[in-house]
């Protein structure tokens, strides 16, 4: 036998969402962007590819400065990430000891669960009520950290604002709050930062700019926080190429904003259209959506798409086993999208 942690043996590992090795699906099972960065960010890449036998920047500094400009703190109060889960993880490893206690919501990103149970740390969850909303403050004082996502998968909605921060308040550890679509609403929790010392905030550039394959991500904190999880980063953890593109996907930033208010505008759009053809839609903040109909099992519903080469999220959870969640893709896949549903709703 391999000398494994048992932590790490007992643990099940994180399961993504499906990425087909062929073309041919219409892919709304994983939240990516439907629409590509604009093309001429891709101009920096040529310079940067001559210089691939050189190391990158170790800090990042270049996007943390651009990424400062965006979110309106100081670049000395982002930790740049190879993704947001790369924040998640280094949050973990720089707070918790193994065997010290990590508490978030069930339901929330299952990645929590994963990372946590491998740090060996004891995990406390506290239930979301039937709605799936978080209908109290989270008070845990034992916890050394607490992940809360806002919006919060897998129904995207944003956690109640008042309750939130008063666990902000209440908190004795660190509280993050994981962002990574709050791009798609109308809110966010910035301004937690000015008021509580022991916040981090999490963002990614996957979702909202267009930037999934690249990897990159922010930790937001005070600079005592970020001072501490920078000697957990692993050095250099972005690439040339990734510093380059998600500096100037910053620099395009009102093209990203045009893009996120076409999402908004389809996501309205296929809630209405799921609700005409007997689903039940949770009305979201992010750009994916979780629907169930009464006239078909989530799980035949998902086969049945799969079939016609159409893929969205199922999950398992004895919670959400009836549901399906929807990623937001162009006009043109909802559509198609629409169709398949029609066509296997008229077969029933």
């Amino acid at each position: 036998m391999l000398p494994t942690r048992d932590c790490v043996f007992q643990t099940p590992g994180y399961v993504p969402g499906e990425q087909p090795q062929t073309t041919d699906f219409i892919k709304l099972n994983t939240n990516e962007n439907p629409y590509p960065p604009p093309s001429e960010i891709f101009e920096v890449l040529q310079g940067e590819l001559s210089k691939v036998r050189l190391y990158p920047d170790p800090v990042s500094t270049q996007l943390r400065k651009a990424a400062a400009r965006v979110f309106g703190v100081s670049h000395e109060q982002i930790l740049a990430g190879n993704g947001s889960d790369d924040i998640l993880n280094i949050a973990l490893r720089t707070f918790v000891n193994p065997g010290e206690t990590v508490a978030f919501l069930d339901l929330t990103y299952s990645l929590y669960e994963t990372i946590t149970r491998v740090h060996g740390a004891a995990i406390k969850t506290f239930p979301t009520n039937e709605k799936f909303e978080l209908d109290r403050p989270l008070i845990c004082p034992e916890a050394k950290l607490i992940f809360l996502a806002s919006p919060n998968p897998p129904v995207g909605q944003h956690l109640n604002r008042d309750y939130l921060e008063e666990t902000c308040q209440k908190a004795a550890g660190v509280v993050l709050i994981d962002e990574a679509y709050v791009d798609f609403s109308a809110e966010n929790h910035l301004d937690f930062l000015a008021k509580y010392d022991n916040v981090i905030i999490s963002r990614t550039m996957s979702k909202s700019y267009s930037l999934a394959g690249m990897r990159v991500g922010f930790g937001i904190a005070s600079i005592p926080i970020i001072e501490q999880m920078d000697k957990v980063r692993d050095s250099y953890n972005l690439d040339r190429l990734a510093q380059a593109l998600g500096t100037a996907a910053f620099e395009s930033y009102q093209y990203f904003q045009q893009v996120w208010a076409k999402v908004c505008q389809t996501r309205e759009r296929l809630i209405k259209s799921l609700k005409e053809l007997g689903f039940f839609v949770f009305d979201s903040d992010s750009n994916f959506v979780l629907a169930s109909a009464e006239w078909i099992a989530a799980s035949e519903l998902y086969s049945q798409l799969k079939d016609q080469k159409v893929l969205v999220r199922y999950f398992k959870h004895p919670r959400i086993s009836n549901y399906v969640r929807i990623s937001i893709g162009t006009d043109e896949e909802i559509d198609r999208l629409l169709e398949a549903i029609t066509q296997i709703k008229m077969s029933h």
